[in-house]
């Protein structure tokens, strides 16, 4: 249980409908806290449930990805009750205010590397559920950290890894069309490159399924 003297959350960093995002310090780290916030139209006990499930899945999955070896954010605790998760704080900016100030060389490089991410998490049977350019973080070190499980799903399922792979591909469209074609060219690259021979087929289904 996180305890009064653990916590000092700071100030506000982001109000989501789901989620309010803290800027804080956690035994002397500087952390996030995501919290999920009540909603009035559910009952007191289902809207608990809801939360506390949620919190536990988006946990878990970062956990998951961590061990998987992708650039997460390291999870330091979990607090169903309150449906809070406290992670690391990863510094850097968005690859979406980024994407104007990068060369080409740089953007290819990053969006494979996120394909890569993306097969991993496909091939262990994670569902991202939002990926998008505000859900990268590029650190000074250029590296590329994936946040916001906060829609992730386990499944199996051709279909849902399309469905993935559809929702970021019409992501760029709609927010970088000028980089669409040379982004998800790389993407596509770095998530094929991910697949085993014996699975070639997997994948090959798996984006034949995307339009």
């Amino acid at each position: 249980m996180m305890s009064e003297t653990s916590i000092i959350k700071e100030k506000i960093l982001h109000k989501g409908a789901e989620a309010y995002l803290y800027l804080g310090t956690w035994f002397g780290k500087k952390v996030i806290f995501k919290q999920r916030i009540p909603k009035r139209y559910r009952t007191i006990e289902l809207d608990y449930q809801i939360r506390s499930k949620r919190t536990i899945n988006e946990a878990r999955a970062l956990i998951k990805a961590k061990n998987y070896g992708i650039n997460v954010p390291i999870v330091y605790e979990i607090e169903p009750n309150t449906a809070t998760i406290v992670m690391q704080y990863i510094e850097g900016e968005k690859l979406k205010d980024l994407m104007t100030k990068m060369n080409e060389e740089k953007k290819i490089e990053i969006f494979r590397t996120l394909g890569k991410y993306i097969a991993i998490l496909h091939d262990n049977g994670h569902i991202h559920g939002d990926i998008t350019t505000s859900n990268i973080i590029v650190t000074r070190n250029q590296n590329i950290v994936l946040i916001d499980f906060g829609l992730h799903e386990n499944s199996e399922t051709i279909e849902d890894k399309s469905v993935d792979l559809h929702l970021f591909k019409r992501v760029l469209i709609s927010s970088h069309g000028e980089d669409y074609k040379i982004c998800y060219e790389a993407f596509l690259e770095g998530y094929i490159s991910q697949y085993d021979d014996d699975k070639k087929n997997l994948c090959e289904e798996i984006i034949e399924n995307i339009n």
